[in-house]
């Protein structure tokens, strides 16, 4: 099987093309590929597949590293526009793509960064749980945004407080970290459902920054700085929202799928 190693603010990726040909990928096997010291090591899997919608150009579909399927993937939207470019698989400058959460659209500015239509986020609720208060945030994917400034939680215990909080999830959900650094720009750290702690997370990101503009007054656009990097978000709090930043191809490889059966 022939693989694209991306990276999209340090959260990284394989991108398998399957419009041809169905590998057939198991939560078994994505998990063992996924392994960074036995495998090939990656955040997330992103195929690439024929859509039968006609509102879309390609049917995009993502897998954490733990084999399960999910939503939405900001950073991996990013890559996957990328791939489709550098490859040549098509020649619009908007791209239409099917994904779980429905059709997302992929361009690029004039800088070179990707942007992303990441639709309206949805801000529920805020939950209390054991004392750590958190809001609960759709956009494709959910999330629990967590405002340090709100909460008394060290980084060591950043881990304890995700799991604590996902297991109250039926099909699990990202919790993000973030801190206010000024009107403009927050900080953030994200631990995802089944991939733990990543160098970014694109919708995670976003969740962090509906947050901020809506409650605590923050002004659009939004920085946010994560381990792996910074993106942008773009939001009215009317309209849907933008996320931009980079995309990058590592390497391409290939794989026998035989070895790891």
């Amino acid at each position: 099987m022939k693989f694209t190693k991306m990276q999209g603010t340090g959260n990284d990726f394989i991108v398998v093309d399957q419009r041809d040909r169905e590998f057939n990928l198991s939560k078994s096997l994505i998990r063992k590929l996924s392994d960074r010291y036995f495998g090939i090591g990656f955040d997330q899997l992103l195929i690439i597949e024929k859509s039968d919608s006609h509102d879309a150009d390609f049917k995009y579909r993502i897998f954490n590293s733990d084999g399960g399927e999910v939503e939405q993937c900001g950073n991996g939207a990013r890559c996957f526009y990328k791939y489709i470019k550098n490859y040549g698989l098509s020649a619009n400058s908007t791209i239409k793509v099917e994904t779980l959460s429905g059709i997302t659209l992929l361009s690029q500015d004039s800088e070179g960064l990707v942007k992303v239509d990441m639709g309206l986020p949805d801000i529920r609720t805020t939950i209390n749980r054991h004392g750590v208060n958190y809001d609960h945030v759709l956009i494709g994917n959910p999330h629990a945004v967590i405002n340090l400034a709100d909460n008394n939680i060290s980084e060591e215990n950043y881990q304890d407080v995700a799991l604590d909080i996902q297991s109250t999830w039926k099909d699990g959900i990202n919790v993000g970290f973030m801190s206010i650094i000024d009107k403009n720009s927050i900080q953030l750290k994200v631990f995802e459902r089944g991939s733990g702690f990543t160098m970014a997370c694109g919708s995670g990101a976003c969740a962090a920054a509906a947050v901020a503009i809506s409650k605590n007054k923050l002004e659009t656009p939004i920085t946010v700085n994560m381990d792996g990097g910074v993106v942008q978000i773009d939001w009215d709090m009317k309209n849907t929202m933008t996320l931009s930043g980079s995309a990058e191809i590592s390497f391409e490889g290939e794989v026998n799928l035989n070895a790891y059966a």
